[in-house]
């Protein structure tokens, strides 16, 4: 069930305008803050080149009433300019939005030919604040994940790590309760509204989740174990994060048994581990991700699963093993580079993304990142480009 309550605006007018109230009369109660990024892309296909442009605001709220009582927003606006948006037509709009959240709380203020004018409110809750309890009611994103790459903890908001321009990620509408038990231990307890989405057998899918996580402290270890049940499917799923000698290692695991087995939605056991470690300049991360589900052999047409945004917490690769290596170099204070790829092993497929980051001046940034899909070539049997994305990205933080 999706629906846009009228009454939407009028809150947000409210507390906007309560908050540059607070902000004059009580600084220290109300904030707000955000970014302005312009992103030019080339979107080189086997058969095409599609250039688009996008001028990406947000707005981050903060409102602390009492002491007790925090109130958090944030409204994400999008001018999407370019061939792809064209190309899509009213697809498109289904392109860029996620199927975490209950309420639809997004609104397409223009859509004619090239141009597409999207906003969305995707943060907006109050945080009780009461000795050892945290009460958490509304649009907000429930991180349950440890690893860099992959997930399989973050049962309630999985996210793409090919969504680079969404930093905050996707949240959930959602009822959360976290009680500290202990100075390194706590009991986190959340339950997301349902809403329904197509599955990959065609059927209709509830995306209600709810479920528990614990958390606590071992041997110079965290460890945490979840317990629930997310889009019609039992969840059981553990996690830890600690140092391996001078290098972080990390990991999580999630076993998923749908209520209904079928042949494209059997029992799946996911996990990954990862190793992150820095010498000096040079920082690089190892991670490797399992899925039982995933076929032995699926060849290239698996990539163009990679970056969908109906990616799952149960399906974060569609392939059994997957790998990934990066390397990032601060070649000088203000510029970074690096390298990362992600190898499927026993199928022609890669993934490869070079990226620079120069930081221009104080609050401003200027990145080149490079995602390439390459695949298999029946004809030949080797190697060749399915995709190469070029992004050219300037944000200005305030």
């Amino acid at each position: 069930m999706r629906f846009v309550p009228s009454y939407i605006w009028c809150i947000l007018c409210v507390f906007l305008m309560g908050s540059i109230y607070a902000q004059e009369k009580r600084p220290k109660k109300a904030f707000v803050n955000g970014y302005i990024k312009e992103m030019i892309t080339f979107n080189d296909l086997r058969d095409s080149t599609l250039v688009d442009n996008l001028i990406h605001n947000r707005l981050n709220f903060r409102w602390y009433p009492t002491d007790n009582l925090r109130v958090y927003g944030a409204l994400r606006t999008r001018l999407f300019i370019g061939e792809t948006t064209k190309l899509l037509g009213d697809d498109f709009v289904d392109f860029i939005e996620y199927d975490t959240y209950f309420f639809d709380l997004s609104w397409t203020i223009y859509n004619e030919g090239s141009f597409m004018l999207h906003t969305m409110i995707d943060r907006l809750y109050l945080e009780w604040l009461h000795n050892d309890i945290t009460l958490k009611v509304g649009r907000q994103r429930i991180n349950w994940g440890i690893n860099t790459v992959w997930n399989p903890n973050d049962i309630f908001n999985a996210y793409s790590y090919f969504d680079f321009d969404y930093e905050e990620r996707p949240g959930t509408d959602a009822i959360r309760l976290e009680y500290y038990t202990g100075i390194n231990s706590s009991l986190d307890i959340a339950v997301s509204l349902p809403g329904e989405t197509i599955g990959l057998d065609g059927r209709e899918i509830n995306t209600l989740s709810a479920a528990l996580m614990y958390k606590t402290n071992r041997w110079n270890y965290d460890f945490q174990f979840l317990a629930g049940y997310s889009r019609e499917n039992w969840v059981l799923g553990a996690g830890w994060a600690g140092n391996l000698g001078s290098a972080s290692l990390k990991g999580e695991m999630s076993y998923f048994m749908p209520v209904e087995e079928t042949e494209l939605d059997p029992n799946a056991f996911v996990g990954t581990i990862s190793i992150e470690h820095s010498i000096k300049k040079l920082n690089y991360n190892f991670s490797y991700l399992f899925n039982s589900a995933g076929p032995n052999k699926l060849g290239a047409e698996g990539l163009l699963l990679l970056n969908s945004r109906a990616l799952t917490a149960k399906n974060l690769s569609p392939y059994k093993h997957s790998g990934f290596v990066q390397a990032g170099y601060q070649f000088h204070p203000l510029v970074n580079g690096g390298l990362g790829v992600m190898l499927f092993p026993g199928n022609k497929a890669i993934f490869f993304s070079p990226f620079v980051t120069w930081n221009v001046f104080q609050d401003f940034d200027l990145d080149f990142i490079v995602q390439g899909f390459y695949g298999e070539d029946f004809a030949s049997g080797s190697l060749r480009a399915l995709s190469v994305s070029y992004f050219l990205r300037g944000k200005w933080s305030f």
